[in-house]
């Protein structure tokens, strides 16, 4: 059965790299003692072990997989590195120095005194560091030296193990750097650190206006009675008058007619209002002011949640806050923001820049104008 194996991938060589990818994806899951290896280091250290078999990839595919991951990192990384080299270029560009300085000599001293060759030093360089475009520059570099092929495949082979090896300890080091040694020698107290910071972002102080959809809001209709507060005044009115949270009026029945909701529209008495709030505003206040009644025909809105790519100038650089007062936030609830394939808080403060994605949630009418006025909405196609 190896020998099969073996011979099968010898042949065709292509099906070696979707094998690596399987093993690394089924293996990289796994925990032994709370700790995995992740999917790219689990991928990495099959590529080495199924690389012994003396399995030879061409150099175009090499080529092609190396320029799509240069591609695939700059789409991803490239307007906030723009927006951020904008606001604070000189401090940006000298950090960048000092570290891109520090990557370069400490591996260099060290494959020195351990007396590595051209090939394993360049993968120990790119491995610690987690720096996987070094790998393709520097093989076309090793190819422009003029050495014997034999000499050139020796030196290339080493690379990719010196770098799945090291690759470990650039994910696990540099984790432990941030998060143990750079607050100690900085004297910071990082728990600390991040609380204020999340304060000045405006955490908990305005929890109620701003939300994550995953905290189970609900939409409920309510009938409006003779003598009630809400009689008489607007939509807008009474939805910018809550004080326990924020919630939003979404149709209206009067009568036999149902009525989309806007800012100037009327409250009158008689009318059922479809009321979209978080569980615990519904139940435990406007359950003891309101009547609440099952109307299935006001109730049935189209809801959708969709992915928004962020690409309005005039919305990047606010934050979350200012960006809830633009009339288009009517009737959207924010689920979840992406930047750079990283999660981050939906807090007041946090600012939204463009090349962000924005998971909306809402009517499909209300989705459609907010993605309209963010960027362009990532529907399947």
């Amino acid at each position: 059965m190896s020998e099969w194996l073996i011979n099968t991938l010898r042949a065709y060589p292509e099906l070696s790299v979707f094998f690596a990818l399987a093993v690394g994806f089924w293996i990289g899951p796994k925990k032994l003692a709370g700790f995995s290896l992740g999917n790219v280091t689990a991928t990495l250290l099959a590529a080495v072990a199924i690389g012994q078999l003396s399995i030879t990839i061409s150099p175009n595919v090499e080529s092609i997989f190396f320029l799509l991951f240069l591609f695939a990192v700059g789409y991803g990384v490239g307007p906030q590195f723009f927006q951020g080299l904008a606001r604070e270029g000189p401090r940006q560009v000298g950090f960048a120095v000092i570290v891109l300085a520090f990557c370069l000599i400490v591996p260099y001293l060290c494959a020195k005194v351990a007396g590595l060759d051209l090939g394993f030093a360049t993968g120990l360089y790119a491995g610690s560091q987690t720096i996987s475009a070094s790998i393709g520059v520097a093989t076309d570099q090793i190819a422009r030296l003029g050495l014997p092929p034999d000499q050139d495949k020796s030196l290339t082979d080493k690379i990719p193990i010196g770098y799945a090896v090291t690759y470990i300890f650039g994910t696990i080091g540099s984790a432990i750097v941030l998060a143990k040694l750079g607050p100690w020698m900085l004297g910071i107290d990082l728990p600390k650190a991040c609380a204020d910071y999340e304060k000045q972002l405006g955490a908990g102080a305005f929890e109620d206006n701003v939300m994550s959809a995953r905290r189970n809001w609900e939409l409920r209709a309510y009938k409006i009675e003779t003598g009630m507060p809400a009689v008489g005044i607007s939509v807008g009115r009474a939805e910018a008058g809550a004080k326990a949270g924020r919630f939003l009026i979404g149709r209206i029945r009067r009568g036999q007619q149902i009525i989309d909701s806007h800012p100037e529209l009327v409250i009158e008495a008689g009318d059922v209002v479809a009321i979209a709030a978080r569980r615990d505003l519904l139940v435990d206040l406007l359950t003891d002011r309101f009547h609440e009644v099952d109307d299935r025909e006001l109730l049935d809105v189209p809801v959708e949640a969709c992915d928004v790519l962020v690409t309005n100038k005039e919305v990047a650089g606010k934050t979350l806050a200012e960006l809830s007062k633009r009339p288009v936030a009517h009737g959207v609830f924010l689920r979840k923001i992406t930047r750079s394939m990283v999660e981050l808080p939906i807090l007041p403060g946090t600012t939204i820049e463009r090349g962000d994605v924005l998971t909306l949630v809402g009517s499909v009418s209300s989705v459609a104008a907010a993605a309209k006025d963010l960027g362009y909405a990532d529907r399947p196609v």
